[in-house]
């Protein structure tokens, strides 16, 4: 029944003010609107999915070994990168994703299927306990399924709606009309006629003749080698070039904007989609990759992480995608991030080293933290300071006298009166 859930179908289509009908499928056939899906949809994918657990307010990471199997492939038949770049599709798409969970004897998932989302419908419960009908591209129910059997991830959606906002369905008119611009490019092509100029000639010429000048004229003037060459007209005749007509213009400039709607729906830099635009954000690639990151990646990734966590992970656990492995900077700067970490005690080699795709040290060796001699903990600086203070009360100490044979302990304590009575025979003798 899964598979059968998972067979592509074109949904209704709608004709937009443009006369073009759009559909979920057929907007893809739009340059930009692929563009920015398969982008987002990739770059999602390709993620790192991490598994931790919160103890004692501590984030603790989970052994690859020791989480669930769905996290690292979400069922037998596709890899973790297929399916979340299917139920990003989805959501891109169709502004919802569903996702059939399979669990065992215990109530533990074991696997994930992504639903085709036209396949749901949902029936709102009364206090938001939903249930979902699913049916098979012939329209037969399969079933009705409850928010333990289906978890469903909306996307944009409206204050008292279940269902999230397809994207499609928003910028249909503006989809409508990107698909009608290269529709009229194509036929401008097919059965338009495209001259770079024409020779006007005062008279009437046989056929013969207007040939004879015609191809004249190209021989002498066409191709790169004749370029800027000068040319010279006799009867009369004058070479008037043909530029593109005020309707041609507006052609090429509604393609450009309808690519720079299309970048602004889904909220990706215009210069990702159209090489003609270029960047003029940012001081390198880093903080561009970062912005992408943060304004067009990171909400779509939140929506699947909460959901995922909150109702498919047990207690304290939750799933994180490593958005690090997209901000991997220069191996430069990377290792002095790192130095830096390492020198000041929040990271230890060890865990940089899995930041490197590295083993571990041996022996453990490399699970210490590591800080500053001149650091103290907060709250200590009275500790040590009281410990250098002499107390109240207490007599200064009174640095030893040296002995005067050197041969003597220096250490040895002296009869202060012996001292005092050898000072008076000295002075007796000195008399």
């Amino acid at each position: 029944m899964a598979g059968s859930w998972e067979r592509d179908v074109e949904v209704s289509s709608v004709r937009t003010a443009s006369g073009r009908k759009v559909s979920r499928r057929n907007s893809l056939q739009m340059v930009a609107v692929y563009a920015c899906q398969s982008l987002i949809g990739d770059a999602v994918a390709s993620l790192p999915v991490d598994h931790y657990t919160k103890i004692g307010g501590r984030k603790e990471s989970f052994d690859p070994i020791r989480s669930p199997r769905w996290i690292r492939q979400p069922n037998p038949f596709q890899t973790a990168y297929d399916f979340w770049h299917r139920v990003i599709i989805s959501l891109l798409t169709d502004g919802n994703a569903f996702l059939y969970t399979l669990r065992n004897e215990r109530g533990e998932v074991s696997a994930l299927y992504c639903v085709h989302p036209q396949y749901v419908t949902i029936l709102d419960g009364p206090l938001g306990d939903n249930r979902y009908e699913v049916s098979d591209d012939q329209g037969a129910v399969q079933g009705v399924f409850d928010r333990t059997e289906i978890l469903h991830i909306p996307a944009f959606t409206l204050p008292g709606s279940s269902r999230g906002l397809s994207p499609v369905d928003v910028a249909r008119e503006a989809i409508g009309l990107g698909l009608t611009a290269e529709e009229f490019g194509s036929r401008f092509f097919e059965q338009g006629t495209t001259m770079a100029g024409v020779i006007e000639h005062p008279g009437t010429p046989r056929p013969d003749e207007a040939r004879l000048l015609r191809d004249m004229f190209r021989k002498t003037h066409a191709g790169v080698k004749n370029s800027h060459s000068v040319g010279v007209l006799t009867g009369g005749a004058q070479f008037k070039p043909i530029t593109l007509s005020p309707e041609q213009a507006q052609f090429l400039e509604t393609r450009r904007f309808q690519k720079a709607e299309i970048a602004l729906l889904y909220r990706v830099p215009a210069y990702l989609v159209d090489s003609s635009v270029s960047s003029t954000w940012g001081t390198g690639i880093e903080e561009q990759n970062k912005f992408f990151v943060d304004q067009t990646l990171m909400p779509w990734i939140v929506r699947i992480e909460q959901a995922v966590s909150t109702f498919l992970l047990p207690g304290l656990q939750y799933i994180r995608f490593n958005v690090d492995a997209r901000l991997r900077a220069k191996t430069k700067d990377r290792y002095e991030s790192y130095q830096t970490a390492l020198n000041n005690g929040f990271l230890s080699a060890n865990e940089i080293r899995a930041m490197e795709d590295l083993g571990p040290l041996p022996k453990k060796l490399g699970d210490r933290y590591y800080r500053p001699l001149n650091l103290a903990v907060v709250g200590d600086e009275d500790k040590a300071e009281k410990e250098q203070k002499p107390q109240a009360g207490a007599a200064p100490p009174v640095p030893p006298i040296p002995p005067a044979d050197p041969t003597a302990d220096p250490n040895a304590q002296q009869d202060p009166n012996a001292t005092d009575q050898g000072k008076q025979d000295d002075a007796n003798t000195s008399d």
